[in-house]
């Protein structure tokens, strides 16, 4: 009987060099240099207003951090949420930090989103080197990463951080999974790296696909299979950690969708998977509001012939890890209906190929040896940079940000609305009034728009044509608690108050945090006399505003 060929160990990983640490502050420097700018930049009212602005009572009380495990990421203390289906309770838990050294200005969280943006770079640039990857080819790669213009939105935007605390936590996780597999004897490298994986977990919902990244980078890149069974615990403390993630996550959440429903929704979602290979070969038409296009699938098309073209000279258990890892990320955005492509998700995706491109073999060598790879990367980081330069100044304001999504996108409808919105705000109901009209010219049926438009229409004292546009809203929205309010407010403008109080209170029954209509519905009562049914709401209305 022949003896049983035993699984290669791969040799311990050498010890970062001083020219190494070098180089990582010079990726550091790098990643300053290229996006400091984003310190001076405003939030852009794309989450991220509800986020740290909506939510900075709760953010600045420190005594809250653990009950950010008991809500949905997107929960604001005394409004009403329908987007209970993200949980990203770390993400949150980095922003009350922000709150503790800012408060409500913006600085400090585009400062945490750039020192993320650093780390994961320099976490990127040792773990290559841990994998064999000589400091200059490794240096390269997380330098082509670090000025990638498809990471812009994830640097630029503050909400994108969502993405690089991910990477971080991943990041950590492999570099203890590469311990573990050198040294099953080693007393931390397996604790990091499930201590890592359940922070990734409590990060974005997205790390579940950590666990079979682990199994194909074991498997191809170490292979070294038999990991598990000599390590036994492992297996169990995944699943441990998935069942205690998946638990706590299911009591803070209301839900999501039915399995048939996102599956159906993965499959019509599935070229956005090429659009994204077209972006990261070709990043030159990058949007805040991206949709998939012709242009965008033919650019997926030309992107797969180069990446296979690339990978091509890597061994193909290598090049199958590094693309799996690819795809792997990509997967479970697609289940999310009516949503962009927003390019902010190729993030992580993007370390399995910045991973691999460290292994080409003509990025080896002395750091004077230019071979035709060296020379293609180093010229790609130029002009990388540069298109991520022009493309950071749309996250500088809300209205920058806005117009430029009203351009090139089936969403330009949305960004009409948004844009109309901070017209308003700044004392310009002229041209809200035409945003929320190109709104409706492209799409009838465009949520919000209607209602705006009459906003702006009562304030110009067109009431009349005001109504007209509210009730086509409920049309469209029946359930749009602002829509109901401001046709019961025509009602009282036009004197006819009680004819209003239904449609207040209808307002109320879609959203019981409509804290105007609690007002308006105190003042009708308290001006019949009607002290019973005044002391209602206002109670009710008291309970809102001070629900403690």
């Amino acid at each position: 009987m022949p003896a049983r060929r035993s699984q290669p160990t791969p040799p311990d990983a050498p010890p970062a060099p001083p020219r190494a640490v070098g180089l990582g502050a010079v990726l550091v420097l790098a990643v300053g240099l290229l996006f400091g700018q984003t310190l001076s930049y405003e939030f852009v009212r794309s989450d991220d207003v509800d986020l740290v602005a909506g939510n900075l009572p709760f953010l600045s009380e420190l005594s809250n951090a653990p009950r950010v495990f008991t809500r949905s990421y997107f929960e604001i203390e005394g409004e009403l949420s329908s987007l209970e289906t993200y949980y990203r309770p770390l993400v949150v838990l980095s922003l009350m930090l922000d709150a503790q050294v800012g408060g409500g200005e913006p600085a400090v969280y585009h400062l945490t989103n750039v020192v993320l943006h650093a780390i994961v770079v320099v976490l990127l640039f040792g773990f290559m080197m841990r994998l064999g990857a000589g400091r200059w080819a490794a240096f390269v790669a997380a330098l082509l990463f670090a000025v990638h213009p498809l990471n812009t939105s994830t640097v630029a935007w503050i909400a994108g951080r969502n993405d690089s605390l991910l990477a971080v936590f991943a990041l950590v996780s492999l570099i203890g999974l590469d311990v573990t597999v050198r040294s099953r004897s080693s007393s931390w490298g397996p604790g990091l790296h499930v201590a890592a994986f359940v922070l990734a977990l409590f990060t974005k919902e997205t790390a579940v696909v950590l666990l079979p990244a682990y199994a194909i980078l074991v498997w191809l890149w170490y292979e070294r299979p038999t990991i598990y069974r000599e390590v036994r615990w492992l297996p169990w403390s995944y699943a441990a950690a998935v069942v205690a993630w998946g638990t706590v996550r299911q009591l803070a959440l209301a839900g999501g969708e039915s399995g048939a429903t996102a599956i159906a929704t993965a499959v019509g979602n599935l070229p956005q998977l090429l659009a994204y290979v077209g972006k990261v070969v070709f990043p030159i038409d990058l949007h805040v509001m991206p949709s998939v296009d012709a242009r965008a699938l033919g650019l997926g098309v030309l992107g797969l012939g180069a990446l296979a073209a690339t990978f091509r000279r890597l061994p193909w258990r290598r090049s199958a890890a590094v693309l799996a890892w690819f795809i792997l990320f990509l997967l479970p955005p697609l289940v999310v209906p009516d949503l962009p492509a927003y390019e902010h998700r190729v993030y992580v995706p993007l370390l399995g190929l910045a991973l691999g491109l460290s292994q080409l073999p003509g990025l080896a060598g002395r750091p004077g040896y230019w071979a035709w790879p060296r020379l293609v990367c180093s010229a790609l980081v130029v002009v990388f940079a540069m298109l991520t330069l022009g493309q950071l100044p749309v996250f500088r304001d809300p209205l920058t940000f806005w117009a430029r999504a009203t351009r090139g996108s089936s969403y330009a409808p949305i960004a009409h609305v948004n844009v109309g919105r901070i017209l308003e705000e700044l004392g310009e109901p002229g041209r809200a009034a035409a945003e929320y009209r190109a709104a409706l010219a492209i799409d009838p049926l465009t949520p919000k728009a209607n209602n705006n438009l009459g906003v702006t229409l009562m304030a110009q004292g067109r009431d009349a044509t005001a109504r007209r546009h509210f009730e086509r809203e409920l049309e469209v929205n029946p359930t749009n608690a602002e829509a109901h309010f401001n046709i019961g407010l025509f009602e009282k403008i036009s004197g006819r108050p009680a004819d209003g109080v239904r449609h207040w209170e209808t307002a109320l029954s879609h959203n019981p945090f409509f804290i105007p209509a609690y007002e308006e519905l105190v003042e009708y009562y308290r001006g019949i006399g009607d002290d019973a049914n005044a002391d209602a709401y206002q109670t009710r209305l008291e309970a809102r505003l001070d629900p403690n």
